[in-house]
C-alpha cells in the first residue's frame, strides 16, 4: 500500500517537472454480465466490452439534442508583477468571480449533455460544485502564499480532492465530468489573471489539483490495500507506475507527429497547454487500466472512464481518430518497456481498451 502511493506521488511530481433516468450499465451489458459470460467459457471480455461500448455510445448518440449556446468570455488579462501577497489576493478576487464563469462556460460545453447522456439532472448542483471548486483552489492558493512547495499540496490536499471526487463519482460519473471541466476552466481564468512569470510560479500548485481530481487515486490504493504485497497484479503496477510519465511523454510525441495541424477547442496538439492536457490524458488512461488490473475487472473503464469520454471529447472537439491512434501507441510503449510478466498482467485490459475505443464502436 505504502510502496504504490509513493509511485503514484512520484508519478505526479514527475509530470510537474516535465510540464511545469437510466443508468448506462441498463443500456448496454453489464459488467456482472461479462463477468458471468467470462467464466461460462461463452464469449470472450473483450468482444463483450466492445459489444457494450457499442450499445453505449449509440444510446447516447441517438439522445442527441443539441442547443447552441455561446460561451462567455474571461475577463481581460490583468498582467503585472508583484508580491506574492498581491499574487495571491488578485487570486482570490479572480477565484470568485472566475468560478462562476466557468460554471457558465461548463454549462454552454455540456448543458444539452444531461438529456443526450441521461443524467440525473437533480445530481448536477451548480451552487455545491462552485462551491468545492474554489474550495480546493482556495487551499492550493494559500499554500501558494504560505510558500510550502507545490510538491507539498498533494500532502496538505490530497485526501481532499480524492474525497470531492469521490463523492461525485460515486452519484455518476458523468457528473464527475462536469466538475472536472470546471475545475479546467476555473484554472485558465486564474492562470490568466497573472503574468508570465507569475504564472510559471503558480501552475505547479493547480497541476497538482488537476493530478488528483482527474486519476483514481484513492480507488487505486483501496485496490491496492486488498493485494497480497507481492502479487503479479501488484508488482506490475508498480512498475508501470515507474514509467508511466516518461510512457505519456512518448505517446504525446508519437501522436503529435502523426497529426500534425491537429486542432482542437483547446487548441493545437503543439501548443504548450494542449501538450500538458494530452499528456495527463495519457496518464489518466494508464491509471485506469492499473484500476483494472488491481480489481481484476474492466469496470471501472466501463464505469468511469469511457462514459466520460463519449461525453467530453466530442464537445471538446477531440477526433477519436486521434484517441485510437494514440491507444495503440500506448499499447506498444507499455508493451515495449514492461518485462513480459508485467505485460502479461496488463495485457488482456490494454486490449480490451484498446478495443472500445476502436472505429469499430465509432464508425456508425
Amino acid at each position: 500500500m505504502t510502496s504504490i502511493s509513493q509511485l503514484y506521488l512520484k508519478s505526479l511530481s514527475a509530470t510537474d517537472e516535465i510540464q511545469q433516468g437510466d443508468s448506462f450499465l441498463t443500456q448496454g451489458i453489464s459488467e456482472s454480465d461479462i463477468q458471468k459470460n467470462s467464466e461460462a467459457g461463452g464469449v470472450n471480455v473483450s468482444s463483450l466490452a466492445v459489444s457494450w461500448a457499442k450499445k453505449y455510445y449509440n444510446t447516447v448518440e441517438a439522445r442527441e439534442k443539441q442547443a447552441s449556446r455561446q460561451i462567455p468570455h474571461s475577463p481581460q488579462s490583468n498582467n503585472f508583477d508583484g508580491t506574492r501577497a498581491q499574487i495571491v489576493d488578485k487570486l482570490i478576487d479572480t477565484l470568485k468571480v472566475g468560478s462562476e464563469i466557468a460554471w457558465n462556460k461548463v454549462e454552454a460545453v455540456l448543458g444539452g449533455q444531461i438529456e443526450q447522456q441521461a443524467i440525473d439532472a437533480s445530481l448536477i448542483d451548480r451552487e455545491e460544485i462552485v462551491a468545492d471548486t474554489r474550495a480546493l483552489y482556495r487551499k492550493a492558493i494559500d499554500a501558494y502564499g504560505d510558500r510550502e512547495p507545490a510538491s507539498r499540496l498533494s500532502v496538505l490536499v490530497g485526501k481532499d480532492i480524492v474525497k470531492v471526487r469521490r463523492k461525485y463519482s460515486q452519484r455518476d460519473s458523468l457528473v464527475l465530468g462536469f466538475v472536472t471541466l470546471e475545475f479546467q476552466y476555473t484554472s485558465r481564468i486564474l492562470l490568466g489573471c497573472l503574468s508570465e512569470s507569475e504564472r510559471s510560479e503558480f501552475a505547479p500548485y493547480l497541476k497538482v489539483v488537476d493530478d488528483y481530481l482527474h486519476s483514481p487515486y484513492g480507488e487505486i490504493n483501496e485496490a491496492a490495500a486488498n493485494q497480497p504485497p507481492n502479487s503479479k497484479a501488484m508488482l506490475a503496477v508498480q512498475h508501470l507506475l515507474q514509467h508511466a510519465t516518461q510512457i505519456a511523454s512518448a505517446v504525446y510525441d508519437r501522436a503529435s507527429s502523426q497529426h500534425q495541424g491537429y486542432r482542437s477547442s483547446s487548441g493545437y496538439l503543439s501548443d504548450r497547454d494542449v501538450k500538458i492536457s494530452s499528456i495527463r490524458d495519457v496518464e489518466i488512461f494508464q491509471s485506469y487500466l492499473c484500476w483494472c488490473v488491481l480489481e481484476e475487472s474492466i469496470g471501472p473503464v466501463q464505469q468511469e472512464l469511457f462514459p466520460m469520454c463519449v461525453m467530453l471529447y466530442p464537445k471538446l472537439h477531440v477526433s477519436w481518430e486521434l484517441v485510437q491512434d494514440m491507444l495503440l501507441i500506448l499499447f506498444w510503449e507499455i508493451s515495449d518497456r514492461l518485462p513480459a510478466e508485467d505485460l502479461i498482467v496488463f495485457l488482456p485490459y490494454l486490449r480490451t481498451v484498446t478495443e472500445m475505443f476502436s472505429s469499430d464502436v465509432f464508425d456508425n
